[in-house]
């Protein structure tokens, strides 16, 4: 009788070991972006192609990996040498060396994110759709494999703590401490400024969700990320956008006089809401402060073309106006460190390429 159920005991034994058998991904053995590939029950694999390392757990530097490692500068010498010497800056803008140097800048600044993505906010696993849908926040770290045990893999606790508590534990600070790199409130502003051209939350699905726009610098955070949008912020005249005064200095109009929608809370009468390309910046004064900033610069930049080419007319001024503020805010972006003369190095840059395209003549 026993030899009878010894079968099916072995069946149960090996159903349930397989069922909770450790995921050895949630160990996270792979290193330097390794991707780790589970094979089996208790094996892995790590993938490292492209990531500079090999081995089982992509650990060991190859050749140009060990020549990059040992002549690599530290951060505070590199930000040292950007931030200093002015001579030797003011003759590389003024020579060939410009472009060269930023082309090898902007590589080495787009090379330190995995593209196309790995991973995004569904997938804990390699996917198509981490590079073809643009609904989902693509990720930078890997994701934690659902199987594992905890929600970090297998450290840390069993619950996570309030994101709120993480937040006054580590940010919150009693005593001003400024940042060694001599950056201020201003910069953070800037780049949630800049990143909201491509990256909108999709409120209505969930937070891992946008709204699909365009990845690329296109300043819809300027001019709206839809044509309509666009056409109620234009003022329809010399290429400008719409604008009110106040106490004679330029300002976003209203959405009076622009009706885009824009979030505010309910208690703000629409005569205080200010139309934005965007619709949450007006939500935050730095924000605001951008959004105003980018303003003026278009109008103002309209302005000078005008006067350059008074036979165009409203939709050739705001478009080669458009192609210059996209040229601006990428180029303070991607080149902030460099000293740039945007008036003279976009307007004339932008000036030869449509040139050399014909469409100007």
């Amino acid at each position: 009788m026993l030899s009878l159920h010894q079968p099916l005991c072995l069946c149960l034994v090996n159903r349930l070991r397989n069922r909770y058998a450790m995921n050895p991904c949630c160990y996270y053995p792979c290193q330097n972006r390794g991707i780790c590939v589970r094979y089996g029950l208790d094996r892995y694999e790590c993938d490292c192609t492209r990531t500079g390392f090999y081995g089982e757990n992509c650990t060991i530097p190859e050749f140009w990996t060990r020549v990059y490692r040992l002549l690599k500068p530290s951060p505070n010498i590199v930000h040292y040498i950007l931030t200093h010497f002015d001579w030797l800056w003011d003759i590389i803008n003024r020579t060939f060396l410009r472009d060269w140097l930023m082309h090898k800048v902007l590589t080495v600044r787009a090379n330190l994110i995995p593209s196309p993505p790995t991973y995004n906010s569904k997938y804990d696993y390699l996917n198509w759709e981490a590079y073809s849908n643009i609904t989902y926040y693509t990720r930078i770290l890997p994701p934690v494999p659902q199987d594992c045990p905890l929600p970090m893999g297998t450290k840390g606790k069993i619950k996570l703590p309030d994101p709120k508590l993480l937040a006054e534990k580590f940010l919150l600070r009693q005593n001003f401490r400024p940042d060694p790199q001599g950056t201020n409130l201003m910069f953070a502003f800037f780049a949630q400024h800049f990143t909201h051209q491509f990256f909108k939350t999709h409120n209505h699905i969930g937070l891992g969700f946008t709204k699909g726009l365009a990845h690329g610098v296109d300043a819809g955070h300027v001019y709206g990320d839809t044509l309509d949008r666009q056409l109620d912020l234009r003022l329809h005249k010399d290429g400008k956008l719409k604008y009110q005064v106040v106490n004679g200095e330029m300002y976003p109009p209203t959405v009076l006089d622009a009706p885009v929608k824009m979030s505010y809370p309910p208690s703000v009468p629409p005569e205080q809401q200010l139309a934005i390309g965007q619709e949450v910046f007006g939500l935050l004064p730095g924000l605001s402060m951008y959004a105003t900033l980018w303003l003026r610069e278009h109008n103002r930049v309209c302005d000078i073309l005008k006067q350059e080419h008074p036979t165009w007319g409203d939709e050739q001024l705001f478009q080669t106006t458009r192609l210059i503020i996209i040229g601006t805010d990428f180029l303070k972006s991607c080149g902030f460190y460099f000293a740039w003369e945007p008036l003279v190095d976009i307007i004339y840059d932008c000036y030869k390429n449509l040139y050399q395209n014909g469409q100007l003549q």
